[in-house]
């Protein structure tokens, strides 16, 4: 049983890698088209593009996985060497444990993935990115993107301008609101960067002071300081929403960003729903070897194989499709966040695993 294993999972592992090298590939083709209008040196959308591609691996790996399994499978029962191994003992039981046991193994791989590759990659990629726009976010709102924190500094709403190498912040406003969200304070600097310790320092910071209630209204004198420690409960790691997609942070800051927008009285439905798709994700490559594993079972000619792979690809698109459609459904009914982001999981794998079981006991 344990060479069945290893020719199982070196032909699925193998022919998944090539798929996944060919999806990358198309990938980054059209990624480099699609750059080649914004007018950068052909070096650097190059480079940007190739950032962008532990991200992509992230995202597609699972179809990868399907297509590859499908292929392999449906290569071994058009031939009828997947006969032969059920003759030698390999029950339905053993061949659905051992597909869950490469799907851990894949599942794993897209864990490592979308927790330290893709983050790190597409974080260098929005720098590169911010460079070439001059520092300002892809964002379509003029104002840049605003922000609110209230923690033990007071009640802020924060206006980021744009972002440079290395997260240094620019164009920085903070307004210090007081008691019924009275204006107490104001606070701009050219730029901003974090030192540790919950605290950033800005340069080239003007800081007005407003009078509060029953003060006489004076003229007003900005105070124009070289350095002006700002401590804040916002950190890096939270800021990274800015840059990337919620898909490629890490869950622990995806999190601890979810967190600060609850103690702050903002909506965190659509954050928590993208949160739970986050953990929920590297799930998916284990649903895609339940889609897989009936293949096996279909005892077709072996021309039929390639409609079995296209098959194969289309499903593992639909359940990306309803994957994305379930949170957006969720997100305009209402519906608690995790239910929204594990129902395309459940229904796909409960399908599989029952059509699976139909399949061996029927036909």
């Amino acid at each position: 049983m344990r060479t069945l294993r290893r020719y199982l999972y070196v032909q699925i592992i193998a022919t998944s890698g090539l798929v996944l090298l060919l999806f990358l590939g198309l990938l980054f083709f059209l990624d480099v088209v699609n750059d080649l209008s914004s007018h950068v040196a052909f070096g650097t959308v190059l480079l940007r593009v190739a950032l962008q591609l532990p991200a992509r691996a992230y995202e597609v790996l699972p179809i990868a996985a399907l297509t590859g399994s499908v292929y392999v499978l449906s290569g071994l029962a058009a031939s009828s060497e997947f006969t032969v191994m059920r003759m030698s003992g390999l029950s339905p039981q053993r061949a659905l444990r051992e597909l869950l046991g490469l799907g851990l193994v894949f599942a794993l791989l897209v864990l490592a993935l979308g927790e330290f590759g893709a983050p790190a990659a597409s974080r260098l990629a929005a720098t590169l990115r911010a460079r070439a726009q001059g520092g300002q976010f892809d964002t379509s709102l003029s104002s840049g993107v605003w922000l609110r924190n209230h923690d033990a500094n007071g009640d802020q709403i924060i206006n980021v301008g744009g972002v440079g190498a290395g997260g240094q912040l620019r164009g920085v406003r903070i307004y210090v609101l007081g008691g019924a969200a009275q204006l107490q304070r104001e606070v701009s600097a050219a730029r901003a960067r974090y030192a540790g310790h919950g605290v950033w320092v800005l340069r080239d910071a003007t800081s007005v002071q407003l009078p509060g209630p029953g003060q006489a209204a004076g003229a007003l004198r900005p105070q124009h300081l070289a350095r002006l420690d700002w401590p804040t409960s916002l950190t890096p790691g939270m800021l990274d929403v800015l840059l990337l997609d919620p898909l490629h942070m890490p869950i622990v800051d995806l999190w601890r960003y979810v967190q600060h927008l609850r103690a702050n009285g903002q909506s965190v439905q659509r954050d928590e729903i993208e949160l739970w798709r986050k953990i929920l994700y590297p799930l998916s490559p284990i649903v895609m070897m339940l889609l897989a594993l009936p293949f096996a079972y279909l005892h077709t000619r072996g021309g039929q194989v390639s409609w079995k792979v296209f098959g194969g690809i289309m499903l593992g698109i639909s359940f990306l499709l309803v994957n994305t459609l379930a949170s957006r459904i969720g997100l305009l009914a209402s519906w608690p966040t995790w239910l929204a982001a594990a129902l395309p999981y459940a229904l796909y794998a409960s399908g599989a695993l029952g059509f699976f079981l139909w399949r061996v006991r029927y036909r």
